[in-house]
């Protein structure tokens, strides 16, 4: 029997900011992962200066060869943003907005095309996906409601979803 198909899932959050990034990438390193798709809604630090305590850090999208897509190269994950699986609105914890628009059987939201692009992503041969947002709490994290809805829609409830820190969700 084959081994069931998998994505994880994973929160930055988990770690203080001074190990993050480092962290991070060994945590994805260790289990394997090729591609870790980033599902935060803005990716990017909010103040450009590196300075400040909010500036960009290396877990945060930037031009160039900084940040985070450079941090993952070094180990060999490629990066990729799939801003419609984004949590349209953050501050509610109920994701009533998110959860509606996966609900609508139309599928013309957003959040439909990031599925069906991320859905490919998981059923590329040798690929290991991982999901990232900025919660250290899986289980209270959209990322969550979004590799549930994946698996629903496209895997027929075979998809394992592993969390990177902690235990099975």
């Amino acid at each position: 029997m084959a081994a069931p198909r998998q994505i994880w899932t994973v929160g930055y959050g988990a770690w203080a900011a001074p190990v993050r990034a480092d962290r991070l990438v060994k945590a994805l390193a260790d289990r394997g992962i090729t591609r870790l798709v980033d599902v935060r809604l803005a990716p990017c630090s909010a103040d450009l200066d590196p300075q400040r305590t909010y500036g960009p850090r290396a877990w945060h999208l930037q031009p160039g060869d900084a940040g985070i897509v450079a941090l993952l190269k070094q180990s060999g994950i490629a990066y990729e943003w799939i801003v419609e699986l984004g949590n349209p609105q953050r501050q509610d914890p109920s994701m009533a907005v998110l959860r509606s628009h996966l609900a609508d059987p139309s599928g013309d939201w957003p959040v439909h095309r990031g599925l069906a692009r991320l859905a490919d992503r998981v059923r590329e041969p040798g690929a290991v996906v991982c999901l990232l947002c900025a919660c250290a709490e899986a289980n209270r994290c959209h990322r969550t409601v979004i590799a549930t809805a994946l698996n629903d829609r496209f895997f027929s409830d075979e998809l394992e979803v592993v969390s990177v820190v902690g235990s099975r969700q």
